[in-house]
């Protein structure tokens, strides 16, 4: 049984929990065998244990179980049983880490993403406060309360997620995979955290990792699952380890002292580029010089702070070459993906130049397809500017987020897809599909939805799917993470076979042991510092790579000094639950009230909308909230694409009844679109100055609505602007994979169509995500619940209520008077 101590702050402390596994066996829906099988476990309180085992062996649906979430969002057959303390897993008793930190956010701000915990727990506001300023300080978060959670790094989202779970202070601690994004200072911080938080108070924690000597002093028992997710190895970690090492590395354990395997040796036929490798050493694509800024993907809402262009890339060159291995090294912000993406001819750059060789120009023995050309054609120089056909057939690209690069409804017809697209002979591209399948440990999942696999086996799934249709250039982002021994033996293994082949192997990583494979290395400095940016230089001659000069661009760089040392985030003051403004910009009678009081405004202006009956009173009413439009919005601007709906909505109204009136009357068209412009524009204009965690501390403390479908609706709303990011990133997919359109109309439809199918399906699956990770942290608990800020009725409201009645009384009155 856990037992209670107080901590730093005198509060009650869970230590450690005694969890209890028997007979677990979990089978999803779709799969064969299960992935979790007939599993027994005991742990003792405070007990410390590492779980390891080969990529998909379940280890993240331990977890899973553990936390009581298994079935969350997904559906099985599930037997056995989980108890925690005698009972049940529960969200207050047991902390979830997930894999990817995005999953984990909940809020829109940093500090009231760390008290959803706390506030699920009932704690009161000043104890909900302290535990967010303390659960931050402790993983050395760099920013204050108020930081915006989508403006943060991915070692950023981390530790913030880290933080999250241990303002909790639960029993049992679960970690996946921690620190496998993380540059080598950024994973010490959050292992030091880890010490400091979990182990300090007694809890018991269960870490996954592939990646296990950097964890050996914090852990001490190791339990190994095998590839059908049943028991292979359990016990004192280091003794364990040296006793069953030959056992472990079989079974694809990263063994601390083991240093890397061999590649696996690939039948370089399965990467030839279909036409035949290039005869002639010219480049196949050079950067030159290439500088890429971004301006920020701009939100529904009115921004905090005006939006400022992004430095992604700054004057960084590279060569690709036939036959060779690139290797793209840096630091956080360095701008890897991006380069690796210019050269992936998926963007141009900002300033510089991204030129095709001839050997990439030159026409390619392609079939076509129903919507044009299939990269039969010679093309132009720059990458950036060539159809989707023609790109497909000369590049294959695995993005970072590997779930994105899936396009088929099985395994075997996402690796097809491209060659299908492309027109290739069918016999020909399932030899080499079911090829890559068997070579990278996929065949037994081959008719499986993509959607269903591990996040290692999803990556190797991209891996295959763009090397299918036999490109000339293979560009890689991050390859590596999430695969055990023999999976990266695999990985690395047609790496090499495709540099064989002749293709120019292009791999953003932070791997020391995919860069040592490397023939040359880019290594580039973040951009803040363009001039240390350097060319290409062969591997051989340059510094041997160590840890810290891999890490993925979305990582962070620690600070400086330790964590321990650094001042702690600014503390909120309790209440305040509106969106800063840039200082000294007037943020108007909007700015200071509450969203219940601006909702309230615009319902008013709704009913004041039918006295609008004739254009001099139309006219009026709108020259009034026109002249009121400073005083209540200040200085901030409403952006034009949020007035885009209204605009539509009075157009269309306004020609509707211009269309049906008996004499197409204009005054009676102009009448009807004015009357709607009253109450919608003010009504998107003040929506739009709505902080999502606002409303929904008002709607439940003001408006007493239930507190957990409001939570759920505002998390939802936190997430909608990224809507517009994810699709993007899908349209890169399609286009680099041959999916995208040609110029039929027809074609554009079906595209739209499909791109927007695979927005709802990543929608989906990234709800159920977060889903996850709030029922971890106790949103379903029973209980009364707190809330981190208040909700005040202040004198602003009081004015914006007044306001909005006064001038929704204004059309009345001009009707009486006549």
């Amino acid at each position: 049984m856990s037992t209670t101590s107080p901590d730093r702050l005198g509060t009650p402390v869970s230590s450690g929990s005694r969890v209890e596994v028997d007979r677990l066996t979990w089978r999803p829906f779709g799969r064969r065998e299960p992935v979790l099988a007939d599993l027994s476990l005991a742990l003792e309180p405070g007990e410390r244990v590492l779980l390891a085992g080969p990529s998909g062996s379940g280890k993240s649906t331990l977890l899973r179980a553990l936390a009581g979430v298994l079935t969350t969002t997904e559906s099985g057959d599930l037997t056995g049983s989980v108890l925690v303390d005698g009972s049940p897993p529960a969200g207050a008793a047991v902390g979830l880490l997930v894999q990817d930190p995005a999953d984990a956010s909940v809020a829109g701000r940093v500090g009231r993403d760390v008290a959803f915990g706390p506030e699920n727990l009932g704690d009161p506001r000043p104890a909900i406060w302290a535990r967010v300023t303390e659960a931050l300080h402790s993983v050395g978060f760099p920013h204050g309360l108020d930081r915006a959670t989508s403006a943060l790094s991915g070692g950023e989202a981390q530790r913030l997620a880290l933080a999250g779970v241990l303002a909790l202070r639960p029993g049992l601690v679960l970690l996946d995979e921690p620190t496998s994004m993380l540059d080598p200072v950024s994973a010490a911080v959050v292992r030091a955290a880890v010490l400091d938080a979990v182990v300090g108070a007694g809890a018991t924690l269960v870490l996954v990792e592939h990646q296990v000597e950097p964890w050996l002093d914090l852990v001490d028992r190791v339990v190994v699952l095998d590839g059908s997710g049943a028991e292979c190895a359990d016990g004192p970690v280091r003794a364990t380890l040296a006793a069953e090492t030959t056992s472990l590395l079989a079974r694809g354990v990263w063994v601390p002292g083991e240093g890397a395997p061999a590649p696996l040796p690939v039948d370089p036929g399965l990467c030839a580029p279909v036409g035949g490798a290039p005869t002639v050493e010219d480049a196949l694509v050079e950067a030159s010089s290439v500088t890429v800024t971004r301006a920020p993907r701009a939100g529904l809402g009115v921004p905090e702070q005006p939006a400022r262009p992004v430095l992604a890339l700054a004057e960084a060159t590279a060569v690709v070459r036939p036959g060779e291995v690139v290797a793209v090294t840096g630091p956080s912000g360095a701008g890897k993906t991006t380069l690796t993406g210019l050269l992936a001819g998926l963007e141009a750059p900002t300033t510089g130049s991204v030129v095709a060789g001839a050997p990439m120009r030159a026409a390619r023995p392609a079939s076509g397809t129903e919507d044009g050309p299939a990269g039969a054609a010679a093309v132009g120089p720059e990458p950036a500017t060539w159809g989707s056909a023609d790109l497909a057939a000369r590049v294959g690209w695995v993005p970072q987020q590997a779930e994105l690069a899936v396009v088929g409804r099985t395994v075997r017809d996402d690796v097809l897809a491209t060659a299908r697209r492309l027109g290739q002979d069918e016999t020909t591209a399932a030899a080499r599909a079911d090829g890559l399948l068997d070579t990278l440990g996929l065949t037994h999942v081959a008719g499986a939805d993509p959607h269903h696999l591990s996040g290692g086996e999803m990556r190797r799934l991209a891996l295959a799917g763009a090397l299918a249709h036999g490109p000339s250039v293979l560009v890689l982002d991050e390859p590596t993470v999430g695969q055990d021994r023999l999976t990266w033996a695999a990985v690395a293994g047609v790496v090499l076979a495709a540099r064989t082949a002749g293709l120019g192997v292009v791999v953003a990583t932070h791997d020391p042991h995919l860069v040592a494979l490397a023939d040359r290395e880019v290594r580039l400095t973040p951009a803040v510092a363009p001039a240390t940016n350097q060319a290409a230089v062969p591997a051989a001659a340059a510094v041997p790579p160590g840890p810290d000069a891999h890490t993925p661009e979305r990582d962070v760089a620690a600070p400086s000094a330790a964590a321990k040392g650094q001042q702690r985030p600014a503390r909120r003051q309790p209440g305040r639950a509106r969106a800063l403004r840039e200082p000294g910009r007037w943020g108007g009678l909007a700015g200071r009230c509450g969203p219940l009081s601006a909702l309230l405004a615009s319902a008013l202006l709704l009913a004041g909308a039918p006295f609008i009956r004739d254009l001099r009173t139309a006219v009026i009413a709108l020259a009034v909230e026109l002249a009121l439009a400073p005083l209540v919005l200040g200085r901030t601007r409403t952006p034009l694409r949020s007035l885009a709906p209204g605009l539509l909505a009075v157009a269309s109204v306004g020609f509707s009844n211009w269309l049906l009136s008996v004499d197409h009357s204009w005054t009676s068209g102009a009448t009807a679109g004015l009357r709607v412009a009253f109450f919608v524009l003010p009504g998107v204009a003040l929506a739009a100055r709505i902080d999502p965690s606002a409303l929904g501390d008002h709607l439940a403390q003001r408006a007493h609505l239930p507190p957990r479908p409001v939570i759920a609706a505002v998390a939802a709303l936190q997430r909608f602007d990224a809507l517009g990011s994810t699709w993007d990133q899908l349209a890169r997919t399609h286009r680099v994979r041959g999916l995208a359109p040609g110029r039929s109309p027809l074609a554009r439809a079906r595209h739209v169509s499909a791109l927007t199918f695979a927005l709802l399906v990543q929608t989906l699956r990234q709800a159920g995500r977060m889903a996850v990770a709030m029922e971890a942290r106790g949103f379903s608990r029973r209980g009364a619940r707190t809330w981190a800020e208040a909700a005040p009725w202040t004198v602003a409201d009081t004015a914006m209520t007044a306001l909005g009645l006064a001038v929704a009384g204004i059309p009345a009155l001009l009707s009486v008077l006549g």
